[in-house]
């Protein structure tokens, strides 16, 4: 049962025509006198978004609900309407601006619906010129306009914070539903002359009805069963014992995390169901479920790039970001504490970048997990020329016994010179894309550099029976150490190395578009998208990606083809939950 609250409002207000025509003609009179009318306004607040099909609803929690502010914004054909105009101004249209305030109180319970959560009333007081009314409205909740500035509604469009300025920082922005009616797009509600009185106990009975939904989205990622380690079904050998390999949970976080949204939902009435691969536009609830997002970054283009406020902590590989949740709590409207955040919209389309790389700007859950053994001891699992090792030393120890008869390590002694052939302590692993060869090692690739101690070696190659430094201009190379280097990076085949067994694994958020449709990934405002994970097949990615640049990710090619797929139900919520399945890593 849905939980409604009514909360009366006085504000002041607007000019508009009662039942009878206060101004005695339809047309605006200019004449300076100021008349005062009422409107009344049922604000519904829809908690979860309406479609065919098994869906369910979620409540959300109560920071989600409540409202700190409203401001009520009025408008004749999309331009700002003043409403608080005062005595004796003859300026046409009016002065003053075009909004007004209103300050909420509790009020009884109403009952129930599916597709809102609370309802609210308000009375306006309005003040305009006699003949003079808007004809439109928009609601904005736990946002304030600046002061004394008029908003026409292509204005209220501009990206805002998905939560309220510093005083209400712990509110969510809500404004108008926009969504389609025939072939026309309604930001705003339409306003007639009819619900406009004469007195606050008329307008009472006759309100005009509003719905609002928050600017955000909400992602959650939880296990089934409230699994937190995951049989991968490949052993590795661990002291020439085949041992099981599991992936053990630790975190999520975001990439492409948008923290703003358009204050109003951008929609195109040239949308169909079947180019977006799903019914999107629900009018008889007021609602629509697909929306243009702020842009994404785009290929080489710097004029696409979005501003990101948060870009993945660099320090994610330690602490994990957001802890899984339990299922069980989510699916019953309750969320563990630093389980889930807040998102704003991003249905940017894939594209092409300059490369020829057709790339896909959706947000992505990264899910961070340890590979080990059942009890959790972690297990640094290395592949390299088609063989697998446990521990970085032991691939060390692979690579410098293949290089036994290819570099050595120049040494006098007694006046004669030694050469000795590299030794495990002489090389250090580097990861792809963090070393002076990432443009040639691929991200998710390791490959080995001279360590400390192997650059205050001077190396030497056997060539035709003849020791030769490895580098040849000893004036700018004199050990030969850049030229070593150099010579490791490209001349061997690169290794995929789990340090520490940490792994990632790339999971795009899905929609409720079909397969290969626009709408098949994509975060809409109002929507929670639980990420349930139910089974994981691979290793996943060594390497972690943290910039705002849109990614790519994946998985490195397994010399012996064990590893099979991710396999992961999502269940999104707009406020109303939704089954999808998706499959990572297959």
């Amino acid at each position: 049962m849905k939980k409604y609250l009514f909360i009366a409002l006085a504000v002041i207000g607007l000019a508009a025509c009662a039942k009878e025509d206060i101004s005695g003609g339809n047309g605006p009179s200019h004449s300076g006198e100021v008349e005062e009318s009422y409107i009344a306004i049922s604000l519904a607040t829809s908690e979860s978004t309406r479609a065919d099909g098994d869906d369910g609803y979620l409540v959300g929690t109560d920071i989600e609900r409540q409202v700190a502010s409203a401001h009520f914004f009025f408008f004749k054909d999309g331009v700002a309407f003043p409403v608080t105009v005062t005595d004796g101004a003859v300026t046409a249209p009016g002065t003053g601006v075009n909004y007004l305030a209103a300050t909420l109180n509790p009020g009884p319970d109403t009952g129930s619906a599916p597709n809102i959560s609370d309802i609210k009333n308000v009375v306006l007081l309005l003040k305009s010129y006699k003949g003079e009314y808007p004809n439109q409205i928009v609601a904005v909740l736990n946002w304030s306009p600046k002061p004394g500035e008029s908003y026409d509604l292509a204005e209220l469009e501009d990206a805002v914070d998905l939560h309220g300025p510093s005083d209400d920082s712990d509110y969510f922005v809500m404004s108008n539903s926009v969504y389609l009616a025939g072939n026309n797009v309604m930001k705003a509600t339409p306003l007639t002359v009819d619900k406009i009185y004469k007195t606050e106990g008329e307008a009472n009975y006759d309100p005009v009805k509003i719905y609002v939904e928050r600017v955000a989205a909400k992602v959650t990622v939880t296990t089934a069963n409230g699994a937190t380690k995951f049989p991968l079904g490949d052993t590795v050998k661990v002291d020439g014992v085949d041992t099981d390999v599991y992936a053990h949970l630790l975190g999520w976080e975001l990439h492409l995390d948008n923290t703003q949204s358009y204050l109003l939902k951008k929609i195109d009435a040239s949308w169909t169901d079947d180019s977006l691969g799903f019914p999107w536009n629900n009018s008889p609830y007021y609602r629509c479920y697909w929306a243009t997002s702020l842009p994404a970054p785009s290929g080489d283009d710097e004029s696409f790039k979005m501003s990101y406020s948060t870009p993945l902590p660099a320090g994610f590989a330690n602490d994990y970001g957001y802890a899984i949740g339990n299922n069980n709590n989510i699916l019953n409207g309750e969320f563990t504490e630093k389980s889930y955040t807040y998102i704003g919209e991003n249905t940017n389309p894939k594209y092409t970048d300059t490369n020829g790389n057709e790339l896909n700007p959706c947000t992505k859950v990264i899910l961070k997990a340890k590979l080990g053994k059942e009890d959790g001891t972690p297990l640094e699992i290395a592949k390299w020329m088609g063989q697998q090792y446990i521990g970085e030393a032991n691939l060390r120890t692979a690579i410098a016994n293949t290089l036994a008869y290819t570099l050595y390590a120049k040494t006098v002694e007694g006046g004669n010179d030694v050469y000795t052939s590299i030794k495990p302590e002489h090389l250090k692993c580097v990861a792809g894309g963090n070393g002076a060869h990432a443009s040639i090692i691929d991200d998710n690739n390791s490959y080995v550099q001279l360590s400390d101690l192997g650059e205050t070696k001077d190396w030497y190659q056997l060539v035709n029976g003849e020791y030769e430094p490895v580098g040849a201009d000893s004036n700018t190379d004199p050990n030969s150490v850049k030229a070593t280097n150099e010579f490791l990076a490209t001349s061997l085949e690169p290794s995929v190395l789990y340090y520490s067994g940490e792994t990632f694994y790339y999971i795009d958020i899905k929609h409720l578009g079909n397969d290969d449709t626009t709408a098949e990934y994509g975060i809409v405002r109002n929507h929670i998208y639980n990420l349930v994970v139910t089974t994981i097949g691979g290793f996943g990615s060594p390497t972690y990606v943290g910039t705002n640049d849109i990614i790519k990710p994946e998985y490195p090619d397994d010399p012996e083809a064990q590893e099979s797929f991710v396999s992961a139900r999502v269940n999104i919520l707009a406020w109303r939950l939704v089954s999808q399945t998706v499959n990572v890593q297959q």
